[in-house]
């Protein structure tokens, strides 16, 4: 009975082993310390830095779009209003600041289209295909805005009269599956065509155009057209 006494006794004095384990973990703290120390603090600087970055871009781009916003109405009343080419440059300065000043932010892809936009309404056809290409190399493929540089810039290559860069973007349009404007693309090949003395080519894509597109708003035209082709 004694011995049994003495069992239990060294029993509940021998440590157990949830004991021995934290004594482990406390050993292995002193021994390497500075090291986690450290280790703790980089990862705190690491988190307090992404934190920090994402909390200035949400700043950036909102400060970018609440200007996006505000240029687009003063875009808005120079088209309603059939806005001059002085107009149209004054409008232009409100889509540079965004650009030069919040370059990095998604809305400032967003202004250059809209800018080169403007080039294209005042005229300068060179600077809008220098525009369009720079929002086109900086647009992801999916970018719902990319098909409006796409056909912005075909515009602006008709504009400056070169008619092959004109073709080779509308055709792009074309061959967009999701495009919204294929049929205006489609017509606007057939006029490109036809201005190129390729007659063919012309009737192939207005043919296309009004089997394809029967709610087409540009169906009758197309139709006609081919009539007298």
């Amino acid at each position: 009975m004694a011995r049994e006494k003495e069992t239990r006794k060294e029993l509940l004095e021998e440590p157990d082993l949830v004991t021995i384990y934290l004594h482990r973990i406390a050993g292995f703290f002193l021994t390497y310390r500075k090291q986690i120390i450290s280790g703790i603090v980089a990862f705190m600087i690491i988190v307090v830095s992404v934190s920090g970055y994402f909390y200035y871009q949400n700043r950036m781009e909102n400060a970018a779009s609440v200007l996006f916003a505000r240029a687009m109405t003063n875009y808005g009343a120079v088209l309603a209003a059939g806005g001059s080419p002085a107009e149209y440059d004054r409008v232009k300065e409100d889509f540079i600041k965004i650009f030069d000043n919040y370059g990095r932010t998604r809305i400032a892809d967003l202004a250059l289209v809209q800018h080169a936009g403007l080039c294209y309404r005042s005229g300068d056809f060179q600077k809008a295909v220098e525009q369009y290409e720079k929002a086109l190399a900086k647009l992801p493929r999916n970018h719902r805005f990319r098909e409006l540089a796409l056909s912005g810039l075909a515009y602006a290559y008709e504009g400056s009269q070169d008619y092959e860069s004109a073709i080779k973007h509308f055709g792009l349009v074309v061959q967009t599956p999701d495009a919204v404007t294929r049929d205006h693309a489609l017509f606007k090949l057939g006029e490109l065509y036809q201005k190129t003395g390729d007659p063919e080519k012309s009737k192939e894509a207005y043919e296309k155009l009004v089997s394809v597109y029967t709610d087409s708003i540009y169906y009758e035209l197309a139709n006609s057209t081919l009539q007298g082709l």
